[in-house]
């Protein structure tokens, strides 16, 4: 029965199409890894998150039962919602990490300030 669930005949356009964005996706983060702008935790990570994509988009049925124990109707809703969700927390993730970089930005200028008026009292005194 799973031998008739997964598709080993043509591909479909959405198959294709994903496969050729996994591949774009992770030469894009092997090169980051490559000038260590990630860990290679994370780009374990991308290789896992593209080896299930790709696993549910050439056994789409596969996920049904999972959907249906979280009380979705179909495995696409399923990959969808956790999807968005990832998504959210991402941005989440990315807002509290600019607000934490704002602030330590705000308090280095601060201190360069206070720093600086400091040598220029001094140097006013110098002059007089």
């Amino acid at each position: 029965m799973i031998g008739s669930v997964i598709i080993i005949g043509p591909f479909r356009t959405y198959q294709i199409l994903l496969i050729i964005a996994t591949i774009l996706f992770l030469i894009f983060f092997y090169r980051r890894l490559r000038v260590k702008k990630i860990t290679p935790a994370s780009f374990g990570l991308c290789i896992i998150v593209s080896l299930i994509v790709n696993f549910f988009s050439f056994a789409p049925r596969l996920s049904d039962p999972l959907a249906g124990f979280f009380g979705f109707g179909r495995g696409l809703d399923l990959l969808l919602v956790l999807g968005f969700g990832i998504l959210v927390y991402g941005i989440f993730r990315l807002y509290v990490k600019i607000d934490e970089l704002n602030r330590n930005t705000t308090e280095l200028v601060r201190a360069l300030a206070l720093k600086d008026e400091i040598k220029l009292e001094d140097i006013d005194k110098e002059e007089e």
